[in-house]
């Protein structure tokens, strides 16, 4: 009997238990309950009430009781209104962000839901969720962030502009106002058109000043930054025409990025520019003290490598740092940048055994600026093939054939293999010109006719004309003939010259008794000398 009532006293008290906890948690909700059960759906709903103009509900979320007078309610629709604009243009809410439990987010505290915070003033105000310990529980915008609306509203609302706006066009499209989006474009086209005034009235006054030196660089200065300079500016005038569009914060924060990036670009266009300029002016000096002396410099072909070389180094590093600095605007990449640094050691390895050849050219094209084994202009022997340096990048070099070809040669092929360089020193070269006579040509009268000869062509550098015998053979001598001229191509055409001319002068000389020919020895009594019997090749020829 005794358990029979204990049991059955348990049996009692689990029925009241459940009973009470039972009872908050099968409430009927209304659907304006439910909208409010969670911050994110809380938010949602004080969002799309201020949208459709709904009072009553924008009112609730506000903890505005519905019964309310229409004054009240409307003094709550226009405090719903200001938090709403704070919240897409100040705050910029993410809803994904915020908690869609009915506790919500449990590091902010109980009953509490921190949005974010608006910066007043210089410091940072929040805005904050309450959850009313009514039934049912419901979350509301909380007390204190309603009571710093006003004051928020005054430093972060709408502009002058913004206000005298119609309703019409300051309905949202893509999380902008209508006249936001039509702003935007008349800020871009009014950049635009301001960039290309103050750079046509930049480019006029400094033509005309420029036109009053006898300089070159600063007319070429003026053209090059033409370009680079109105992109420039028109970032410069965007981004005050921009700031009067208020812009939330997700759309400035777009804007200024992209601005940003536009400037680094400009300014590393700027940059590259002058470094262009600049070595441009380097290489007219240097041809013009070259055109000043009566022998080509040999250092103008060094000053133009060296010159040419440095302003592509110098151009891909500015290329390579404007590149990274606007990279680097983006948290993504910011973070990428920190992981690599942490770990450079590893990196560096792998970088460097992947790129090895790659960095191996480019190093070597440094090298070789300042090295010099070849030079613009140079004429080498490479492969077989004569031809002079037309082109020297960091990576490759040019070599143009003398037939008009052009042999594309790595860098790295100077420093590893042997090659001809003809004017490694100075440009003048010295060419032969071989030549078979008879035992009776007289030498004497053969070096007077070079001496007229090389007189007569502007080709000669009038360094050497020198005739040597430097062989016999059993029927005829040889001569060789020694000439110079300042470069290759000038020497082969010089060569070309006096060799026609030598042969001329052989045939006219004693109607050619001088030209090779054969004797014939008849009983010890040597006949006249005869020209040689053509071979069985050339017998042929000449009979068909």
């Amino acid at each position: 009997m005794r358990y029979r009532s204990f049991a059955l006293l348990l049996l009692a008290l689990a029925l009241v238990l459940g009973w009470a906890t039972r009872a908050p948690a099968q409430e009927a909700l209304t659907p304006e309950d439910e909208e409010f059960g969670t911050p994110r759906r809380a938010l949602s709903t004080l969002n799309g009430a201020v949208r459709r103009g709904d009072r009553a509900l924008a009112a609730r979320a506000l903890n505005v009781p519905k019964n309310a007078g229409s004054a009240r309610l409307d003094a709550a629709f226009e405090q719903a209104e200001r938090l709403d604009y704070l919240l897409s243009r100040a705050l910029d809410v993410d809803l994904d962000a915020v908690s869609d439990e009915p506790d919500g987010n449990k590091a902010d505290g109980l009953d509490t839901e921190r949005i974010g915070e608006i910066e007043l003033h210089g410091k940072n105000v929040s805005i904050l969720l309450s959850r009313l310990r009514s039934t049912p529980r419901r979350w509301v915008v909380s007390a204190g962030t309603l009571a710093r609306v006003p004051e928020l509203y005054q430093a972060r609302g709408p502009s002058a502009l913004e206000a005298r706006m119609p309703k019409e066009l300051r309905r949202e499209a893509f999380g902008l106002a209508h006249w936001q989006w039509i702003g935007l474009g008349v800020a871009i086209a009014l950049a635009l058109a301001l960039a290309h005034f103050l750079v046509f009235i930049g480019y006029a006054m400094g033509s005309r000043l420029a036109a009053r030196t006898r300089l070159l660089w600063d007319e070429e200065l003026l053209r090059e930054l033409r370009g680079p300079s109105r992109l420039l500016l028109s970032v410069l005038a965007f981004l005050p025409l921009g700031h009067l569009l208020v812009l939330p914060e997700f759309y400035a924060d777009v804007f200024f990025r992209i601005s940003a990036s536009l400037g680094v670009v400009a300014i590393s266009w700027i940059a590259i520019r002058v470094v262009g300029v600049v070595s441009n002016a380097v290489e007219r000096r240097a041809i013009a003290d070259a055109e000043r002396s009566t022998h080509v410099p040999d250092n103008l072909r060094g000053v133009q490598t060296r010159v040419r070389v440095l302003r592509r180094v110098i151009s891909v590093l500015l290329a390579i740092c404007g590149g990274a600095v606007m990279l680097m605007q983006f948290e993504l990449v910011r973070s990428i940048g920190v992981s690599l640094l942490a770990s450079a050691g590893l990196a560096g390895i792998v970088l460097g055994v992947a790129a090895q050849r790659t960095l191996g050219s480019v190093l070597a094209g440094i090298q070789l600026s300042f090295t010099q084994p070849i030079r613009i202009g140079d004429q080498v022997i490479l492969e077989g093939e004569w031809g002079s340096i037309e082109e020297i990048t960091l990576t490759y070099v040019v070599i143009k054939i003398w037939d008009e070809r052009r042999m594309v040669v790595p860098v790295s092929r100077f420093f590893e293999q042997p090659f001809q360089n003809w004017t490694k020193v100075a440009t003048g070269l010295h060419g032969t010109v071989m030549m078979q006579t008879d035992y009776r040509l007289p030498v004497d009268e053969l070096r007077k006719e070079l001496a007229r000869l090389v007189a007569l062509d502007k080709r000669w550098d009038r360094r050497t004309n020198v005739v040597h015998v430097t062989d016999f053979k059993d029927r005829t001598i040889e001569v060789r003939v020694l000439v110079s001229a300042r470069t290759a191509g000038e020497l082969f055409e010089l060569r070309a010259f006096v060799r026609e001319g030598l042969v001329k002068w052989l045939a006219t000389l004693d109607d050619g008794r001088y030209l090779p020919r054969q004797r014939l020895d008849v009983g010890g009594k040597a006949l006249h000398a005869v020209p040689p019997v053509p071979d069985d090749a050339d017998a042929d020829a000449a009979t068909g």
